[in-house]
């Protein structure tokens, strides 16, 4: 099922989400639902009831991850299979990385989250730029001896083109979210 946006909430109460992590979910489910509203009215089939509840829920387990050093996507999918909430299950899985193609006519859920997932840096809306430096500079370090660099590269080729891709069908710019999401309510 999709739980509705109090179920959200009782979720993150149930799961101590602390008060930064919900800010910033809570942000990145405004722009969600910014993004899929207007997808939607522009004729993209897109659930936005699932895109909000997908983008509330995205962060569910990372405070308990921080500790555990466990995946916090592949925990967060967990903990939304065991509520019951199976239909968001796969966004939250692919909120940093997606596992799927990304191709130029398909629009989905996870997609959306993503991005807007990428514009947020703590409770701020910031560039997909900026956002991007940041993860690169608080994660880069812990993967020195790995692949990291050409594969967090790879990721930000998708992220902007998803960006690029999202913003052909919408009537204002990346830069302008801040502006259009002022009136946005979850509630």
């Amino acid at each position: 099922m999709i739980p509705t946006i109090h179920q959200c909430c009782q979720t993150m109460d149930k799961y101590h989400m602390p008060d930064h992590i919900r800010s910033h979910s809570m942000l990145v489910a405004k722009i969600t639902r910014l993004i899929s509203t207007q997808l939607l009215l522009s004729g993209i089939d897109i659930s936005v009831e699932k895109a909000v509840s997908g983008a509330l829920m995205h962060d569910i387990a990372k405070f308990s991850c921080i500790h555990s050093h466990e995946d916090h996507c592949m925990k967060g999918k967990e903990i939304c299979v065991n509520e019951g909430f199976d239909e968001i299950s796969d966004i939250v899985n692919e909120h940093v990385i997606l596992r799927h193609a990304v191709t130029e006519n398909d629009f989905n859920e996870k997609e959306i989250v993503n991005y807007a997932d990428k514009r947020v840096l703590h409770d701020q809306i910031v560039s997909l730029q900026e956002r991007m430096n940041d993860i690169f500079i608080r994660y880069g370090p812990r993967f020195l001896h790995t692949d990291f660099e050409r594969l967090f590269q790879k990721n930000c080729d998708i992220c902007q083109y998803i960006e690029n891709k999202l913003f052909e069908k919408l009537d204002f710019l990346p830069q302008d979210v801040p502006e259009q999401i002022v009136n946005i309510s979850l509630f």
